[in-house]
């Protein structure tokens, strides 16, 4: 447990990104959007719709929002700009074709020229290409038809796609402001899943979302999180501790709270989350916390035989208000351990730990009893020195949870979330003491 890791798909995230930025490529979104969007802005991006051919979730029984298939439809009209405009953005999108992995991660950008060479733009792809892949690495447009192009990789191995290259749709160009007949407009897609997959030899997408530390182990790597939000900061700092990022499948099974402990009344919105539509698979909502999915990843850690597990996730969760409407965007850091080496005091110490490291000094645990899914005796919430509530629980994981996910020893978990991190970071950063001002 002492190396660093860095997930696959955080790793390929980061070197596409890099590669992108190294390239004249805007960062215009890094998976701070929601994920939860009417469906009024579910369109396809391409004149050639089946580049991205997606099947809708849709939410509640109205089924007026839906988990987004691609991440430019609302965001379009926020990326115009002076001409050439080349700009990307990051983040997941759901698919209910698939009931195993409904949630992948994906690049989409767009690129706007007075006119469209294929030929330079095949050297711009080369070039992010060799920025990932190595200096002999080249990428070749291959026509589909005279609207798309996939962008063959060449590495020296088996030719594999890099990513889908169309012609944006008419809906996608009146949201960048562009005039008919006006300057061109392309949309391309990277499906980062399937590159990490072929990164590491994995046969399939379930293997990659594999929350088991054996398999994180693979990937040792000291590499900071490429970005400056605070999410990544939150994950180097808990990488630096020994914590093995994984990645969550976004959406939660009927039980995923009663094996919580979690109550369950018809009233209670926050342990309920936004029913789908039509469930499908072993899925029936999205998520309002993400300690449900870190307790199943401990689970899946207990049952493979690991002894020691520290693992964390940082990702988007909803909380609903009422039934029928959007579901509020967000965003959290979970983790939680088990093994010989870890008890209440030393799991304690190490949230003191990572807070402070996080720039948050001033902070004091209060204990309570009112938080079902912890031990009543060891559980505590997260202040600041003027009593406000960081958003943030910690302690033991209760033991009708253990029992419900068939973990035999003590196990600790943690969930926080990430604005409140931030704000109150940054109130400390720029205090200046009375005397001084």
């Amino acid at each position: 447990m002492g190396s660093i890791t860095q997930h696959p798909i955080r790793s390929k995230i980061d070197a596409l990104t890099c590669a992108l930025v190294m390239n004249g490529f805007t960062l215009h979104d890094d998976n701070a959007a929601s994920e939860v969007e009417s469906t009024d802005w579910s369109f396809s991006l391409f004149e050639r719709p089946d580049l991205s051919n997606r099947r809708r979730i849709a939410l509640e029984e109205e089924g007026r929002y839906t988990l987004r298939t691609n991440l430019l439809a609302t965001q379009l009209n926020a990326m115009g700009g002076a001409v050439p405009l080349h700009s990307f953005s990051v983040g997941r999108v759901f698919d209910g074709a698939d009931a195993d992995v409904p949630a992948r991660w994906v690049i989409e950008g767009v690129i706007v020229e007075d006119g469209f060479d294929a030929r330079a733009c095949e050297l711009v792809w080369s070039r992010i290409a060799q920025a990932v892949y190595g200096i002999g690495a080249k990428a070749r447009f291959v026509a589909l038809d005279e609207r798309s192009y996939a962008v063959e990789c060449e590495t020296g191995e088996e030719p594999f796609t890099l990513a889908m290259l169309g012609k944006a749709s008419g809906i996608a160009r009146t949201l960048l402001g562009l005039p008919y007949g006006g300057p061109s407009a392309w949309v391309f897609t990277i499906d980062v899943d399937d590159l990490a997959m072929r990164a590491n030899g994995l046969e399939s997408r379930a293997a990659l979302y594999s929350p088991v530390v054996s398999f994180l182990d693979q990937f040792e790597d000291d590499a900071p999180c490429v970005g400056e939000s605070f999410s990544h900061r939150a994950a180097n700092v808990l990488r630096t501790h020994g914590y093995r990022e994984f990645y969550g499948l976004g959406l939660y099974g009927q039980d995923a709270y009663q094996k919580m402990n979690m109550i369950m009344e018809s009233w209670d919105l926050n342990n309920r989350g936004a029913l789908l539509q039509r469930p499908f698979g072993n899925f029936t909502r999205v998520p309002t916390v993400l300690t449900p999915s870190l307790q199943d990843a401990l689970e899946a850690n207990y049952k493979a035989g690991e002894t020691c597990v520290k693992i964390f996730e940082i990702n988007h969760h909803y909380l609903l208000k009422q039934i029928g409407t959007k579901p509020e965007l967000k965003t959290s850091l979970s983790f939680g351990a088990f093994g010989p080496n870890i008890d209440r005091a030393g799991f304690k110490r190490e949230v003191d730990a990572i807070l402070t490291e996080l720039g948050i000094k001033n902070h004091f645990f209060i204990p309570t009893d009112m938080a079902i899914p912890y031990d009543p005796t060891d559980c505590w919430v997260i202040l600041d020195e003027h009593m406000q509530y960081l958003d943030g629980n910690f302690g033991s994981i209760c033991q009708k949870a253990r029992d419900a996910h068939g973990i035999e020893v003590p196990a600790y978990m943690a969930q926080i979330e990430i604005p409140a991190l931030e704000r109150k970071s940054a109130e400390e950063l720029h205090f200046v003491p009375p005397e001084e001002q």
